[in-house]
């Protein structure tokens, strides 16, 4: 079983009024639609700071990680997210 744990949140009046009148077009409660919302926004997430992730996508000559590090890990988080589509 799930546990769910109650939040309040603050929406602009007409956010509020779009999303209840959506989550009754998908026959679906407010909160179910909210989760919805946050489940698919939170799996586009890409991981930080997991470097297995990463190692071995790198393709090309030696190099230095002092010199060349952050455009070596934002090349392989790129081919990452490429891969994952």
């Amino acid at each position: 079983m799930i546990s769910l744990m109650r939040t309040i949140i603050s929406l602009p009046d007409h956010t509020h009024a779009m999303a209840k009148r959506r989550a009754a077009e998908l026959g679906i409660s407010f909160a179910e639609f909210a989760r919805r919302i946050f489940e698919k926004e939170l799996a586009t997430v890409m991981p930080q700071g997991d470097i297995d992730s990463i190692c071995g996508m790198v393709e090309g000559t030696p190099f230095d990680m002092a010199r060349d590090g952050r455009r070596i890990v934002e090349e392989a988080t790129y081919r990452l997210h490429e891969s994952r589509g």
